[in-house]
């Protein structure tokens, strides 16, 4: 297992606080690439959100998550590692991938990652099999490992996954080609950002939001949990998923998007009662920064209505299916409607009555 540092004063991985900025307008971006926005939101939830929407659409949809991965993964290796270190890496390419997917695996809150094997010898009999133990997303897991692979590799490759016990998984990646037209498809997501004025409080050492070092950090298993809601976290790109759910609209037309907001308004419904929630709009405004999920700037609550207008918002439909479903277990209510619209330049409104 990789030795990862923590803050002395805040408990927080140091990585952390190295490759991500928590903005002040509600955005938080990689320090490397200012152009690779994050999040830092709940992992449970990204299979759930699956696994909802293929319930409502009757359509697997492991593939399309599996292929926007990869090409996200892919796409960033190779512009943050050069063409000549990659050909150098390729020799040694299993302990370096292993080494680094398991330093961030267990710091982003991926879960625990080993290396289970390899052969490399330039043909189609090519292999890597890596280990992980309570992932935060499975195919989220594979579309990084075989993105990471193929930017060292330099070869398209397949991959494939057992379950071999309880959370436990192994995923192998083999010369091979992609599904026929989802790479083209599949294109990563340009933000138009608006400055901001949101308040996080932070750590005085690291300087991460204090609301992210709310969290236990447990390296051996790779898991991040809020200590008062044991709510599982992880710290992903929204590019992707974004992708995803525009390519799904795409294939199978436009009731997606309401089948996107009702997975995710299941999702927040089946996690818990929703009292942890209640608070100011200063409160759900850090909730949004905290996250990455924009700058909550008008926020207008009633008995039976909220409406509120968010800056640099991502993951629009996500959003709006997690309003929607913190809405109704606030008010105490099975069911409510939505309204929303979004702006080219990332303003997202959003009405929700009863």
């Amino acid at each position: 297992m990789p030795h990862i540092r923590l803050c002395r004063e805040c408990g927080v991985p140091l990585a952390v606080s190295r490759e991500q900025m928590w903005h002040d307008n509600g955005v938080v971006t990689q320090t490397a690439d200012p152009e690779h926005r994050m999040l830092f939101s709940e992992s449970d939830n990204i299979d759930a959100l699956f696994a909802n929407i293929e319930s409502i659409i009757g359509v697997p949809i492991e593939h399309v998550v599996i292929e926007s991965k990869r090409k996200e993964v892919r796409e960033y290796v190779e512009k943050m590692v050069s063409p000549l270190e990659r050909r150098l890496a390729r020799r040694a390419a299993t302990g370096l991938m292993v080494a680094k997917l398991s330093r961030t695996g267990r710091t982003y809150g991926f879960g625990d990652i080993s290396y289970e094997g390899r052969r490399h010898r330039g043909d189609a009999g090519d292999y890597v099999t890596m280990g992980v133990r309570r992932p935060h997303s499975i195919p989220f897991f594979c579309g990084e490992v075989l993105g990471a692979w193929e930017a060292i590799d330099g070869r398209e490759h397949g991959v494939e996954y057992e379950r071999v016990g309880d959370g436990e998984y192994l995923v192998t990646v083999r010369p091979g080609e992609h599904p026929v037209g989802l790479h083209e498809r599949l294109l990563p997501r340009r933000y138009r950002l608006r400055r901001g004025d949101v308040f996080l409080r932070r750590c005085g050492t690291c300087w991460v939001p204090l609301e992210v070092a709310r969290h236990t950090w447990n390296i051996p298993e790779g898991t991040i949990t809020h200590r008062e809601t044991g709510r599982r976290m992880a710290i992903f790109g929204p590019a992707g998923l974004e992708a995803i759910l525009d390519d799904l609209e795409a294939e199978l037309g436009s009731t997606i998007p309401d089948a996107i907001i009702e997975a995710e308004r299941r999702c927040v419904r089946e996690a818990g009662s929703g009292m942890e929630w209640l608070g100011t709009p200063e409160s759900y405004r850090e909730m949004f920064a905290v996250r990455g999920l924009g700058n909550l700037v008008t926020l207008e609550a009633g008995e039976r209505r909220v409406a509120m207008t968010i800056e640099n918002s991502c993951v629009n439909l996500v959003t709006v299916g997690m309003a929607k479903g913190l809405f109704e277990l606030a008010v105490g209510v099975s069911a409510s409607t939505v309204e929303w619209s979004s702006t080219p330049e990332g303003t997202l409104a959003i009405s929700l009555e009863v």
